[in-house]
């Protein structure tokens, strides 16, 4: 966190003679850090954008006077001129049947990276495949924005359902006149590959889309994974994607799990729709975290609460590609959050839902959303806006997730609710700009298998019994069985697809069970539990008709002396408590229902 006052000579000097990102993270000044790439805001108030249906302030460019994205023509021409566009087939992997994912992946990799991420590749293919995705992976250099959408049209008509983008790819660019007042907006549109049929138009031939028609909801989920604008050269692209992919298996597999909670973190202009957006979370995660009282968000007290082990973060703030720029009222520039102290941070957090301007603006040096996921234990995926603007509707994207939907399926469902009845010119202000910077094909991890019972009911004997059990986490649907020579009362079955234990008991004591459940995941995981079930009966009712009365000291005499049937249970007519079953049972019993004598005191 730096300060809004002094220091701004001595913070330039400072990031001139550092330079690198990587030794930004191993040091912790409290400077400000102003120039290309670190912009602040003044400390003049900010127009509040709204431009919505909503009322809802838009998320601003939070830089000093003069500074501005990188736009269209600078980027092209530090990309320097197209070349020919070439992809070749590296792996293709089908999947494990009967996983619980299903689709196509294509992975693109920029050829500079494959031989050095060759085993972190694999290793990743184990993984998608393991889960039910196939997966083709290519070797991928040159080309144009058309070139590329051609030929993931060309792997959706084989089956593809997502796309995850690898390295410095061709990048697909839209413009629009947004905001009030008005300001020309250009910015990278990941939607351009997600929308396999839409009609895109450049109808100005600058090189920027300013037109989108059709059926305009994507069909392909889509995230990338673009080190290289924070990385000093080539090897330091390469590493950080090999640790990338290191958590990414280690997620997978269950190895670090975080806590399955959520920070809500919402600074002071979007405070009144708090409750709302931090409910919309409720969907996905039900233990949350909710700061949003003005006094409060501050960058020293939002850096604060980034170790404490959230397995996602929604954070609402202005902010540019490289910083967070938290207020404090009456509408004050309070305390900034700079690009290099996440890292140094190193948040406990996976997932990410930055509703702050241009976090996600993956062509700029050292953006925030990149840096969330490239730390070094912990960040996988990061949703934002490369531009103003950013998520709306929250429930439309956390809603799917928490059903079960991975995070680049939830984002493209998103999309589809957005932009399903059309798109009126603020929507696309709002939301094209939308990009997922990480792993699509994560989902929330599922909690460990656990039964949740805890007690089967008591039962009587002869009477009809029902006990179900219950478990949680794991992988759907459970086989339980009953295990260690554990024996239920005669009488009774197991249904080991339902956890029902049903019947008529005919054997009375106490008796004690060890049950398992195992699920149904590719390797499965399985738990088992101890439980007693007591199966007891109506001392003196002889006949088994719930009542103690003449009819039972009847069917006692009828037994003893005339060779009828037995007491059901035998030990239901030994009411003298004897362990003898004779005439005094039957002399007790009458003593008892017609004299006012001692009760039943079976055995």
């Amino acid at each position: 966190m730096t300060s809004v006052n002094g220091w701004t000579v001595l913070a330039t000097i400072f990031v001139l003679v550092i330079g690198t990102a990587s030794v930004f993270a191993q040091t912790s000044p409290r400077l400000e850090a102003i120039g290309s790439g670190d912009a602040r805001p003044t400390n003049d108030a900010p127009t509040v954008w709204q431009d919505n249906p909503y009322g809802i302030p838009v998320t601003r460019w939070a830089g000093p006077e003069g500074s501005h994205p990188t736009g269209f023509e600078e980027w092209r021409q530090k990309s320097g001129p197209d070349r020919p566009f070439s992809a070749r087939l590296v792996a293709s992997q089908s999947s494990v049947k009967g996983a619980l994912r299903t689709g196509g992946v294509c992975i693109l990799v920029n050829d500079l990276l494959l031989s050095g991420l060759q085993s972190s590749l694999d290793q990743y293919t184990a993984d998608l495949t393991a889960e039910g995705y196939s997966v083709t992976i290519y070797g991928m250099s040159g080309g144009t924005p058309e070139e590329l959408r051609t030929f993931l049209q060309e792997e959706y008509e084989k089956g593809m359902t997502g796309v995850v983008l690898i390295g410095d790819l061709p990048v697909a660019w839209y413009e629009a006149e947004c905001w009030d007042p008005v300001e020309h907006e250009e910015f990278p549109a990941d939607l351009y590959y997600m929308d396999m049929d839409g009609a895109w138009e450049d109808s100005d031939s600058d090189g920027l889309y300013d037109t989108h028609t059709g059926n305009i909801v994507p069909e392909i989920w889509l995230g990338r994974l673009t080190a290289g604008p924070l990385a000093a050269d080539l090897d330091g692209e390469i590493a950080m994607l090999q640790n990338y992919f290191r958590k990414n298996h280690l997620y997978r597999t269950g190895q670090a799990p975080l806590q399955n909670r959520a920070l809500v973190y919402i600074d002071d202009d979007w405070e009144p729709w708090a409750a709302e957006w931090g409910g919309n979370v409720g969907l996905t995660y039900a233990d949350r975290t909710q700061v949003s009282i003005p006094d409060t968000t501050i960058a020293d007290d939002y850096e604060s609460r980034l170790p404490l082990n959230y397995e996602a973060i929604l954070l609402c703030v202005h902010s540019s590609p490289t910083l967070h720029a938290f207020k404090i009222p009456p509408d004050v520039w309070h305390s900034y959050t700079q690009y290099y102290e996440i890292p140094a941070i190193d948040p406990a957090a996976y997932f990410y839902n930055l509703f702050a301007c241009s976090n996600a603006r993956f062509v700029e040096s050292n953006y925030m959303a990149g840096w969330y996921i490239f730390c070094d234990t912990y960040g996988l995926a990061s949703i934002g806006s490369a531009k103003t603007g950013s998520m709306l509707e929250f429930g439309d994207f956390y809603g799917p997730f928490g059903s079960g939907r991975t995070y680049g399926e939830a984002l493209a469902d998103w999309f589809s609710a957005m932009l399903g009845d059309g798109v009126e010119d603020w929507e696309r202000c709002w939301y094209y700009g939308m990009t997922l910077c990480g792993d699509p094909t994560l989902g929330r991890r599922p909690l460990a298998l656990s039964i949740t019972s805890t007690t089967l009911p008591d039962g009587e004997y002869g009477k009809p019994y029902s006990g179900v059990l219950s478990a949680d986490g794991g992988q759907p649907p459970y086989i339980w069985r009953l295990v260690n020579d554990s024996k239920l009362p005669d009488g009774l079955a197991f249904d080991s697809i339902n956890a029902a234990i049903t019947g008529n008991p005919i054997e009375v004591g106490d008796f004690d069970l060890e049950i398992a459940v195992v699920d149904a995941a590719v390797t499965p995981s399985a738990d088992t539990a101890q439980f007693t079930i007591g199966i007891s009966f109506l001392c003196g009712d002889a006949n088994n008709d719930g009542q103690v009365n003449i009819g039972d000291a009847i069917y006692l005499i009828s037994y003893i002396f005339r060779g009828g049937p037995p007491p059901l249970p035998p030990e239901a007519g030994n009411v003298n408590g004897d362990s003898k079953l004779n005439v005094a049972d039957a002399v007790y019993l009458i003593s008892y229902i017609f004299r006012g004598g001692p009760p039943p005191t079976c055995p």
